[in-house]
């Protein structure tokens, strides 16, 4: 019984010590896939953009995730299309949520 508390404690300890990592920073996004083979693995952008020059198009989606590394981020992943291909990622703004509120003293 007790080796299994103490076995059941060590997964609750290392379990609360776990790092997430961008989902876009994987070897599942890589020059070339296809905004359907983008859109299908992650789901739809929150936001396009698209600019059109001569025969050329150039899209870009974006996604906020939400990581933790020592604090909890929100970042913004740019994904940057030419002609319906991928040929560049870009990391956005990042804002560190959850900070705590500044104190506020009454003057005297």
């Amino acid at each position: 019984m007790k080796i299994m508390l103490m076995l059941m404690a060590a997964i609750l300890i290392s379990s609360c010590a776990t790092t997430y990592n961008s989902r876009f920073t994987s070897a599942e996004v890589k020059p070339g896939i296809s905004t359907q083979t983008v859109i299908a693995r992650f789901g739809k952008p929150f936001k396009k953009s698209f600019e059109q020059i001569g025969d050329v198009l150039y899209e870009d989606f974006y996604y906020k995730e939400t990581i933790y590394k020592d604090h909890w981020f929100e970042i913004n992943n740019i994904l940057h299309f030419q002609d319906g291909k991928l040929v560049s990622l870009e990391q956005g703004e990042e804002r560190k949520l959850y900070q705590p509120a500044p104190v506020v003293r009454a003057q005297k």
